[in-house]
Parts: structure tokens; C-alpha cells; sequence
């Protein structure tokens, strides 16, 4: 059976920029999150969050700093 092809939405740059800003206020929340966690486990799953957030920030910042240079 074949699986369709998934389609990636396309966004200008404003777009972009509404979701990196969401996506910062959301880093906020995690670190403030974490620093009020006191369970180990909770901290370290709310820590990987946080990775991931983060990388999808750096990736959406160096697609803006490409898109502007080229």
C-alpha cells in the first residue's frame, strides 16, 4: 500500500517569525517550569523538550538568516 506524500505547509517570512516567537515564549515557560520542578524524572523529560524546542529555533533562525542573504 502506498503512503501519500506529506505535504510541508509553505510560509513567508512573517509567518516564520509568529512561530519562532511562539516558540520563544514557550522556551520561557519550559525554564520556569523546569526551575520549579523538583521531580528528577519530570525535569529531565521537560529538559529534553527544551532540546528540541531549541534545535527547531536554531534550524528556523538559520532558514531566516539564509532566506535574507540569498
Amino acid at each position: 500500500m502506498a503512503h501519500p506524500a506529506i505535504e510541508q505547509p509553505v510560509l513567508n517570512q512573517e509567518e516564520w517569525a509568529m512561530i519562532a516567537r511562539l516558540l520563544e515564549a514557550k522556551q520561557r515557560e519550559l525554564l520556569a517550569e523546569i526551575r520549579h520542578t523538583d521531580k528528577r524524572a519530570f525535569r529531565e523529560a521537560l529538559h529534553e523538550r527544551l532540546d528540541l524546542l531549541e534545535s527547531l529555533l536554531n534550524r528556523i533562525a538559520a532558514a531566516s538568516k539564509s532566506n535574507a542573504e540569498g
